[in-house]
């Protein structure tokens, strides 16, 4: 199903669900990724096929929850689809701690600016609402523009730091039209872009980290860079001996799930290390990409970093540079090789010279997808024209 307008969207749903079907939700429509589902699917059903159904009144049984089957595909960081199937009884138990969490907020309309398509879309945007009664806009919102115009008093907001990271510009909210809450998921908010959010809409986003398999995991309240990850009520979290995160969840099936995620255990949830599958060998020795980025990003002229494996032997590491606005400076009076020249050298001091990145490339904005998540694919893109 790939309903774009968010009630055609539950309408569909529904009906399918209470039709005995399972229900494919693809990442986006693009055609591309319509054609690499053939064979999966019998029906596509879109907003002009479900405009048309007649209309009909009759007398149904409430669903069963457990026994109506969603799959999303999620693309993960090589790109590649992958199917998550999940039940409607598992959306229910999360909508029951979002609600227990949160419920301070009252019932006013919920906006969005993400795809109903992701499940972090689906939960906070359409799952939620409908198990508790609330509005929801049936559209989705691709500027702030619109989204701010039409919002109205003590709303919610399910946006992305994709979305967050673009409100330069925007005039602040007056005091009687602030959302009561912004949630921001896909990837971690970074603390200027919260601030950011804050002078525009008068408050800072809550941060929810998780993943298409586990369903919410923990949230943080922005009040400082670092801040520690609160676990969601009714999770159990442990640690491996690799220091990598498993859990127990209510609304993510009865196994333990293991994670890619590190952490640092603290009290009541943890801090976020980075993904334990960033680790690569360059000339024998094992590289955190998580390391050189963050190597990367504390010198004053990168605002932003991303860095990737290229392929070829001897591996070597090419790095996606956002410059700051002094790095902008001294990019244009050196051009980009001296400018490689001097990030490289500048990572001496922290860095040994097998994990400093030899392939540079300088952009405008890092190429993200559509929450903000960072593809592996979409970075060795950039450096396809130099191989």
């Amino acid at each position: 199903m790939t309903a774009q307008d968010s009630y055609s969207f539950v309408v569909g749903l529904l009906g399918l669900m209470h039709g005995g079907c399972e229900v494919l939700l693809p990442a986006n429509r693009q055609p591309g990724t319509l054609e690499a589902m053939c064979g999966s699917f019998d029906v596509l059903l879109d907003d002009r096929m479900i405009g048309e159904a007649g209309r009909q009144e009759p007398r149904l049984e409430p669903l069963d929850g457990s026994a109506c089957l969603l799959t999303f595909f999620t693309s993960g960081s090589t790109g590649a689809p992958k199917r998550v199937p999940k039940t409607l009884a598992m959306f229910e138990r999360e909508a029951e701690t979002l609600q227990a969490v949160w419920e301070k907020d009252g019932q006013g309309t919920v906006f969005s600016t993400v795809p109903h398509q992701h499940v972090y879309g689906f939960s906070y945007k359409i799952a939620w609402p409908l198990a508790t009664g609330r509005p929801f806009q049936a559209a989705t919102n691709e500027t702030w523009e619109g989204l701010l115009r039409d919002l109205t008093p003590a709303a919610t907001i399910v946006s992305s730091p994709a979305h967050l990271g673009r409100m330069g510009g925007l005039q602040p909210l007056p005091a009687d039209r602030r959302p009561a809450r912004v949630f921001s998921a896909g990837a971690p908010l970074t603390y200027e872009a919260a601030l950011e959010a804050e002078r525009v809409l008068g408050l800072r986003p809550t941060d929810i980290i998780g993943s298409t398999e586990t369903g919410t995991i923990a949230m943080r309240e922005w009040n400082g860079e670092n801040q520690p990850w609160q676990s969601m009520p009714g999770l159990t979290l442990r640690c491996d001996e690799e220091g990598r995160l498993n859990l127990l969840s209510p609304y993510a099936g009865p196994e333990w799930i293991a994670t890619a995620d590190l952490i640092a255990p603290v009290p009541g949830g943890f801090r976020w290390l980075g993904r334990a599958d960033r680790i690569v060998k360059i000339e024998g020795r094992r590289v955190s990409l998580n390391g050189v980025e963050r190597a990367l990003s504390v010198l004053p002229w990168v605002a932003a970093a991303a860095v990737v494996l290229l392929p070829g032997n001897p591996g070597r590491l090419g790095a996606v540079i956002l410059p700051s606005e002094t790095g902008k400076e001294r990019l244009a009076a050196l051009g980009k090789f001296r400018f490689g020249r001097l990030l490289r050298a500048s990572l001496a001091e922290t860095l040994e010279p097998a994990s400093a990145p030899r392939h540079w490339r300088f952009v405008e904005a890092l190429p993200s997808a559509e929450l903000g998540k960072r593809r592996e694919s979409d970075l060795l893109k950039l450096f396809e024209a130099a191989r």
